[in-house]
């Protein structure tokens, strides 16, 4: 089983309904934060999904390293540093390269304030087509995505996530059109995509809205999610937008909404 909650389906710029990403994506039963944007902590606290506060949260994976992906990075280590966390296995970070120097970084200005006080701290580069192993038997791999950056990290990431019975929900991260999603996300049971404007807007490096509809035609993904919506995509009806180019189940996120692998367990659309 897999449980996508989209708690940050907008990008950059906050909005109601619509703030920075954060997913927490549960696989198997073992939760993983992703991409842990501006306010992630108080919207997973206000959500109820983590009852212990940082001791819930086991393992965090980075997509890229844009502070509105990762800012939370630095509230979570800081929130570990109490006294009151109990929790004594590994804090594990996962991330593209250029993660570790981003942590050398926080540590420069930050110093111990950003060192766990229960536990140890595990920090790894993730290399496109790495695959990480995930406790119950679930397992999530890497692929390279087109998200240019000239800061800490010249590769960004997209993740498959499988569970032990072969469903496979995919995050695109940040991204524009590129063959390697097209492929990661071919027959996915789920697909969580990046549909930042409308296509007059069209950034290089995201996804406008005809580009994520020819993904779509391309995929076949069973269940398409939108996300990472800046407030003029978010104005708009972009389901019915990419319905009208592609005959697939499209839905377009808000923040709190669920999704679940087998679908119809939970799913909020």
């Amino acid at each position: 089983m897999i449980d996508v909650h989209v708690l940050g389906s907008g990008g950059a710029l906050p909005q109601a309904g619509h703030t920075p990403a954060t997913y927490w994506i549960v696989v198997d039963g073992e939760p993983l934060l992703v991409d842990p944007g501006p306010g992630a902590l108080v919207r997973l606290a206000a959500a109820g999904l983590i009852p212990a506060g940082t001791d819930s949260i086991g393992t965090v994976l980075l997509s890229h390293l844009h502070p509105d992906h990762s800012l939370d990075l630095v509230a979570l280590l800081f929130a570990a540093h109490s006294p009151l966390p109990v929790r004594t296995d590994p804090l594990r970070v996962w991330g593209p390269p250029g993660l570790l120097d981003l942590l050398d970084r926080f540590r420069s200005i930050y110093g111990s304030w950003l060192e766990p006080r229960s536990r140890r701290l595990e920090a790894g580069e993730l290399q496109p087509g790495q695959a990480l192993d995930v406790p119950g038997g679930g397992r999530c791999e890497a692929f390279a995505v087109d998200h240019p950056q000239d800061r800490l990290s010249g590769v960004c990431l997209g993740f498959r996530f499988l569970d032990a019975d072969g469903r496979c929900a995919v995050y695109s991260g940040d991204t524009g059109p590129c063959g390697n999603l097209v492929e990661a996300a071919r027959g996915a049971d789920l697909l969580v995509v990046e549909c930042s404007t409308p296509d007059e807007l069209a950034t290089p490096g995201h996804m406008a809205v005809s580009q994520v509809a020819e993904l779509c035609r391309n995929s076949r993904p069973a269940l398409t999610v939108l996300t990472h919506q800046y407030p003029p995509a978010a104005a708009l009806d972009l389901a019915s937008l990419i319905g009208a180019s592609y005959d697939g189940r499209v839905v377009q996120a808000v923040d709190g909404d669920v999704f679940t692998l087998p679908h119809g367990t939970g799913d909020s659309s």
